[in-house]
């Protein structure tokens, strides 16, 4: 079982991630990928490295706490809810 202590989901960090991108990550699904940990994991950290965010800023999220398998688990595909 998932222990879900900010807003439904294991962590904040986990949480600030769906808040931002699960836009994203569920159209991705939607398309018909099936969404991996490891794949949402690497686009994260894709994304945050292509950025010119500075450094103090990039500090005030955790990406090494994020669950990312809640995530994977979370976005699924309009075929797999129907």
């Amino acid at each position: 079982m998932t222990k879900t202590d900010y807003n439904g989901w294991t962590n904040r960090e986990t949480w600030v991630i769906n808040l931002w991108m699960g836009d994203y990550f569920q159209e991705v699904a939607n398309d018909g990928e099936h969404l991996l940990a490891d794949y949402i994991e690497e686009t994260i950290w894709g994304m945050l490295e292509e950025s010119e965010v500075p450094p103090m800023f990039q500090d005030l999220i955790d990406l090494g706490i994020v669950n990312w398998q809640e995530l994977a688990d979370h976005y699924v595909t309009d075929m797999e809810v129907a």
